[in-house]
């Protein structure tokens, strides 16, 4: 009776991610949240947020796969943001009556995608809050007007 209740946090990594690092990886590199790497993993929530939480090797593995994922969607949120060119393939086939198909035509066309100014804007205000944010701090500690009377009045005063 010795393996009554719940497992120790020590035998679950062994039993839950050993093995399984390319799986945590590619997971995360396609977006999986913790509800998504608890299902490649096989457990329940409450255990990956155990595994995350004592071992930092667990960690470097989700550190690693989205650190890939985030470098895929910035570079294309920069190509959105500041436009691109593509080339687009277009194939022609015709079927003839046996149901062989033959290429007739290939057509190449060069495409550009002007930049977007959502995708401008939001890679701004990321990239440079204190230029680009919508809400502006003002120090109105300093009101210059009032600072011009003193001066003013302490002249009069004759100091």
């Amino acid at each position: 009776m010795a393996n009554i209740g719940r497992p120790r946090v020590d035998d679950l990594y062994e039993k839950w991610v050993a093995g399984k690092e390319e799986s945590i990886i590619a997971a995360c590199r396609n977006g999986a949240d913790s509800e998504g790497l608890s299902k490649v993993l096989g457990c329940g929530k409450t255990t990956y947020f155990k595994l995350a939480k004592k071992y930092d090797k667990f960690k470097e593995l989700i550190k690693e796969g989205k650190e890939v994922a985030d470098a895929k969607v910035e570079s294309a949120l920069y190509k959105r943001a500041v436009g691109y060119d593509y080339e687009e393939t277009t194939t022609r086939v015709v079927v003839d009556k046996e149901g062989t198909g033959t290429i007739t035509h290939v057509t190449k066309v060069k495409k550009h995608i002007a930049p977007d100014t959502t995708a401008q804007i939001f890679w701004l205000k990321n990239r440079k809050p204190t230029d680009w944010r919508d809400r502006q701090e003002m120090d109105v500690t300093v009101n210059p007007f009032l600072e011009l009377m003193q001066a003013a009045t302490a002249e009069e005063d004759g100091e």
